[in-house]
């Protein structure tokens, strides 16, 4: 379990990088419907990347209080004060990244072979 939490630590704080400093546009398609999907701009994608790095920062604090300090304890009001307000954040810069990508039409979307006939 602890291969795959400091696996989706990793996934989520290079992601974020990428996303933060790059900003590349890209196309990610509807899950129930190919045909169409969200188109990501450069601000949606910077949006984006904030919330993966904000999910990297609270799987880091949580992984520092609970594998790698001398013995496991709750953590103190402080420190899930500061892990709520970092998934809040995660949650409100996700959202506004949705919110402000384009719904588009899948450029790359071709009907199946029954359907075009």
């Amino acid at each position: 379990m602890r291969s795959f939490q400091v696996l989706m630590f990793t996934l989520c704080l290079v992601g974020g990088l990428y996303l933060v400093t790059q900003a590349p546009d890209f196309f990610m398609p509807d899950r129930w419907n190919p045909a169409s999907g969200w188109q990501f701009g450069a601000t949606a994608s910077r949006l984006l990347g904030g919330g993966l790095l904000a999910t990297a920062a609270a799987g880091a604090n949580y992984l520092q209080n609970f594998y790698y300090s001398d013995r496991r304890r709750l953590p103190g009001p402080a420190a899930q004060r500061r892990h709520f307000m970092l998934l809040a954040l995660a949650l409100a810069l996700i959202a506004a990244a949705l919110v402000t990508a384009v719904p588009t039409p899948n450029p790359d979307y071709r009907p199946p072979a029954a359907q075009r006939q």
